[in-house]
């Protein structure tokens, strides 16, 4: 079937956003990378994972950080006074969750069985006030689609969170340099969308509007409750049952595929909720944008994910040294994990545009009671992280299908066209598979950095002379969305 634009300045908004969406996270994340291979060569596996205590923690508790405020703003009619109203609400709740962090920090050392997650989880939840002071200035600039104007703080902030960890880490602060670099970040961040977003919050508080904006966020609490859960209990059980070793290998093999796959899948996300609630209104438009925004998304993917599985060796071997050869492996599963993962993000926003986050909460649901069993006796029978991963990687599968396939229901596609946007990034997927596997064993005896370049200039050779070769016209079409896009911005 056709999957012409949707509409012209729908694909143009979806572009522009994206781009400079993507020119700040590369820039930023960028600079992640490199801190991360000095980090990995200045610290140890436990420090990461003590760290990884926190983190984790953090993280399964940021569900409530704001209640689902800030996508009730976006799907909120235009209101300064809701901004306003979000703004407070947003900063009381984080505080009031800042308080029930530092008492609870405790429990926290008794669930990993290491007092020495107590003080670090106490310091890491100063991110849920310092985020609160910037959330909703970066909400206002994506309800307005001005994606340009994060470029700034979002630079700033993976520039500040990586340069605080590199000088902690030189002056010998070991895991709390990890800590250190997260707070800075956070800071750096709050004080660019300050600076970025003219927009100041007056002492103002309408009760009416508050709880029209948790009328709607609770709906994405549940949605964030599961996905939080989703995204921290392998973290939660390898913590426990594996110890802080072990926890930091798998955080450091999480890394790359969260890095290079999954980022992108959200950052897509973040941009394409916005215009997907412009969009609901455009009789088919919806229905067009969500396959093309699929094929889009799998070209990226695919490729990325597929290349990191089959060159994990050399990768980690050439970038973190043998002293993480333990992660390779797990590597190799995380990424094909994150290729299943990135098209659930996409139906994931089709499902809040349309007033139906709660879908993506029974999704997640029924995710959590297969992933919950199987991780439990990853780490307590087979007591593997690769065991962990792989089994990440399975349930993704049977989640990405399931996604894509109550999406096409809800937007009336059929499976076959689905399966139609995803043929060009299977299809040429395979020939990258094949160049990058026949590359590494003609270079088996040569060094990691050699094997590594080669095996992926060669998939990339392959993977884009087949979607030229075979898919043509996708990659025209591609190029000219792109070009008409960017040449009006």
């Amino acid at each position: 079937m056709s999957l012409a634009a949707p509409a012209p300045n729908f694909v143009r908004a979806a572009i522009h956003g994206t781009v400079w969406r993507y020119l700040a996270f590369f820039s930023g994340k960028l600079m992640l990378f490199f801190s991360t291979v000095i980090l990995a060569r200045l610290l140890t596996k436990d420090d990461f994972g003590v760290v990884g205590f926190a983190v984790t923690t953090i993280g399964f508790l940021d569900f409530m950080s704001d209640l689902g405020i800030a996508p009730a703003l976006i799907y909120h009619p235009e209101d300064n006074n809701a901004s306003i109203t979000a703004f407070w609400l947003g900063l009381l709740i984080s505080i009031g969750l800042f308080a029930i962090t530092w008492i609870g920090a405790p429990l926290v050392g008794l669930f990993f069985n290491d007092p020495r997650a107590v003080p670090v989880t106490q310091i890491m939840a100063f991110t849920y006030p310092i985020g609160a002071l910037g959330n909703i200035h970066q909400t206002i600039l994506q309800k307005k689609l001005a994606f340009g104007r994060n470029f700034i703080p979002d630079v700033l902030q993976s520039i500040a969170k990586g340069m605080g960890s590199i000088l902690l880490a030189f002056l010998g602060y070991g895991a709390w340099s990890l800590i250190g670099g997260q707070l800075s970040g956070a800071i750096i961040g709050t004080i660019g969308f300050w600076i970025v977003t003219r927009w100041r919050p007056s002492f103002t508080f309408d009760l009416k509007i508050a709880r029209s904006l948790l009328g709607y966020g609770i709906k994405i609490v549940g949605v964030d409750l599961t996905g939080i859960l989703l995204v921290n209990i392998d973290y939660l059980l390898v913590g426990r049952y594996l110890g802080a070793v072990n926890l930091g290998i798998y955080i450091l093999a999480f890394r790359m595929p969260d890095l290079l796959i999954l980022q992108f899948a959200r950052i897509l996300s973040g941009v394409i909720f916005p215009i997907y609630t412009r969009m609901r209104d455009v009789p088919g438009s919806l229905r067009k944008g969500f396959l093309m925004t699929t094929r889009y998304i799998s070209l990226v993917t695919v490729p990325v994910g597929v290349g990191l599985a089959l060159v994990a060796r050399p990768f980690v071997l050439a970038i973190f040294t043998d002293k993480w050869s333990d992660a390779i492996p797990v590597v190799r599963a995380i990424s094909i994990y994150a290729v299943f993962l990135s098209f659930a993000y996409n139906a994931g926003s089709v499902y809040k545009a349309g007033g139906r986050p709660e879908v993506l909460t029974w999704l997640g649901i029924a995710r959590l009671i297969i992933v919950l069993p199987a991780l439990f006796w990853a780490t307590t029978v087979s007591n593997s992280i690769v065991a962990v991963g792989w089994v990440q990687a399975f349930v993704a599968f049977l989640a990405g299908i399931l996604n894509l396939y109550v999406a096409g229901r809800l937007l009336n596609i059929s499976s076959l066209n689905i399966f139609q946007a995803l043929w060009p990034a299977l299809q040429s997927a395979l020939f990258l598979a094949g160049a990058v596997v026949i590359t590494l064993f003609l270079l088996d005896n040569y060094a990691t950095w050699v094997q590594l370049i080669f095996a992926s200039f060669f998939g990339g050779v392959f993977y884009v002379g087949a979607l030229w070769f075979f898919q043509r016209e996708v990659v025209n079409s591609a190029l000219l969305q792109a070009r008409f896009a960017l040449s009006r911005t």
